[in-house]
């Protein structure tokens, strides 16, 4: 059981416990995407808990002060296939980048974007979101894509090295790849289900 912060209201903590999604069932808000591997489960094993394996202000520094994690780590046998999470195309393969090791970053349509929105701020603003995939070991020399296309496989790269086996992914709101560019939880487009809270469905 690991603690998270009800999103109903953010001073009270909750209990939760972790859930496996595989892509046949995957969480609500998530129907016309597609998750990145065939079972996604945020990883609890290796130096933080489940958590800190989450999206937030989940992990500390060498201070013992609240440090970003950008996107969620999900448990992943080296060699596990990744998947494109909509239509769309390959905008970059990096190889060796600090932290990440070889990524992809994939362009594709905002499911959330509404352009009659009257705030200019948050998901529903971006037309385009940006999806990446990191500590890879094999990265598909693809452009366009299709939702559920295999565009790579997971490694142990970058600061995966020694740590449990994982994909590390990301939902960016703009480019570049920088540690500055604007991110959002996944579960903005995947839903909260990832988590049960007090016997709840996590939105």
């Amino acid at each position: 059981m690991v603690p998270l912060v009800d999103h109903d209201n953010g001073a009270r903590p909750c209990v939760c416990r972790r859930r496996t999604f595989r892509n046949a069932e995957t969480a609500a808000g998530a129907r016309s995407m597609k998750l990145p591997l065939d079972v996604n489960r945020i990883r609890s094993d290796g130096p933080h808990e489940a958590m800190g394996n989450s999206f937030g202000l989940t992990r500390k520094d060498k201070n013992n002060k609240p440090k970003r994690h950008m996107g969620w780590d999900l448990s992943a046998r080296p060699g596990t296939a990744v998947y494109a999470v909509a239509d769309g195309r390959i905008i970059h393969r990096f190889h060796n980048v600090r932290g990440y090791g070889d990524a992809i970053v994939l362009e594709f349509d905002n499911p959330k974007y509404d352009p009659w929105s009257r705030i200019c701020v948050g998901l529903p603003s971006y037309r385009k979101l940006y999806a990446v995939y990191a500590h890879l070991s094999k990265i598909l020399n693809l452009h366009a894509v299709l939702k559920g296309q295999v565009i790579g496989y997971t490694g142990t790269g970058g600061n995966a090295a020694g740590e449990s086996p994982h994909l590390h992914f990301e939902i960016m709101l703009e480019e570049p790849l920088t540690p500055h560019s604007p991110r959002v939880d996944p579960g903005e487009l995947f839903g909260y289900s990832f988590y049960v809270c007090e016997g709840r469905t996590g939105r």
